[in-house]
């Protein structure tokens, strides 16, 4: 059975015994998390955490190993709990030597295997669809990012603004791991207030962030070849991985591509900028790039974006180099 996290969570609450095997995986670690933090509630109490409990990571831990220590009985509670991760890393030897327990889970036992990625076309894959739960986690839609910033702001006793959610996934793309890792700063900048601002978020997020997303896609749309390849070497240099900021320049050309397409409806001012799901503020800038971006051209760009993407996920060569050879390609005036 495949479950996405609400799904999991109702899962767990509906039912009366616990799955034996899970499979979870996806490439944002806020979702995993989150999941396993559901799983480990549901099947230890924090009083059997102590003697019941082992995580271990692919690269440290043979499969064998792991397997032993699964098959364990518990210490005073119903079940112990394993926790594999980055089962992404393992070779086909490995999963041939889990097949057995896949096959046949221990039921005292809940065995959790995480990854980023799994392929789908392989006998293990099928052999988990039969006999584990499957949480697969794909990162939010951008229609359902303020959701999310509300969601976790609100695990870290944040009130947000109107506004800002909008603001927070302007500037973080994506990534709840991300925008978790901001608001928990936010948080603590605060202290005993929990009311966050527009200027608050401007003032406390990473200027590495601020810079992606203000100057970078700005300067891109803008086609400023000189100013976008230096922001793209500062945002490198503080850290942001290439696939993360592709999927931050991919979203401002993605409201570049929609604005021309709610204009053609006759939508401004606030219903425009509601649709677009963009703070009412940045409206100006991007109906002023627009200007300077008519749909064939989005259109093509949006394309190099999608092959630069594919690039990045599977080519040798350095990814610093791909996303260099499309800034240089979108800041073309031709």
């Amino acid at each position: 059975m495949s479950v996405d996290l609400r799904g999991l969570q109702q899962r767990l609450l509906q039912q009366k015994n616990i799955d034996s095997l899970y499979l979870v995986y996806g490439e944002d670690y806020y979702l995993v998390n989150e999941a396993l933090k559901v799983i480990k509630t549901n099947v230890l109490t924090e009083g059997a955490i102590d003697f019941n409990f082992d995580q271990y990571y692919a690269h440290e831990k043979s499969v064998s190993d792991v397997l032993d220590i699964a098959e364990m009985l518990p210490v005073m509670s119903p079940r112990r709990m394993v926790i594999f991760k980055s089962i992404h890393q393992l070779k086909e030897k490995d999963w041939a030597q889990m097949m057995k327990y896949i096959e046949a889970p221990i039921d005292s036992t809940t065995l959790v295997l995480v990854g980023e990625k799994i392929d789908k076309r392989k006998k293990y894959y099928k052999a988990l669809q039969k006999t584990a739960c499957v949480v697969e986690l794909l990162r939010p839609y951008d229609n359902h990012m303020s959701n999310w910033v509300s969601y976790i702001a609100s695990q870290h006793g944040l009130e947000l603004e109107v506004g800002v959610a909008e603001l927070i996934h302007q500037l973080m793309g994506t990534s709840l791991a991300e925008i978790n890792n901001e608001l928990l700063k936010m948080a603590q900048y605060l202290g005993s207030s929990n009311r966050l601002t527009k200027e608050v978020v401007l003032k406390v997020a990473s200027q590495s962030k601020v810079y992606s997303v203000f100057d970078l896609a700005n300067a891109i749309a803008n086609n400023d070849r000189i100013e976008a390849l230096t922001c793209l070497a500062n945002l490198l240099d503080h850290g942001q991985n290439e696939v993360g900021a592709l999927s931050l320049i991919s979203r401002h050309f993605r409201v570049l591509q929609k604005l021309h397409e709610y204009q053609q409806i006759g939508l401004k001012g606030t219903k425009l900028s509601a649709k677009l799901g963009v703070p009412h503020f940045f409206l100006k800038d991007y109906l002023s790039q627009s200007k300077q971006w008519p749909v064939t051209k989005i259109n093509k760009t949006m394309s190099t974006l999608y092959e630069t993407d594919k690039a990045l996920k599977s080519s040798p060569v350095s990814s610093h180099i791909w996303l260099e050879n499309f800034v240089i390609a979108a800041t073309n005036r031709a």
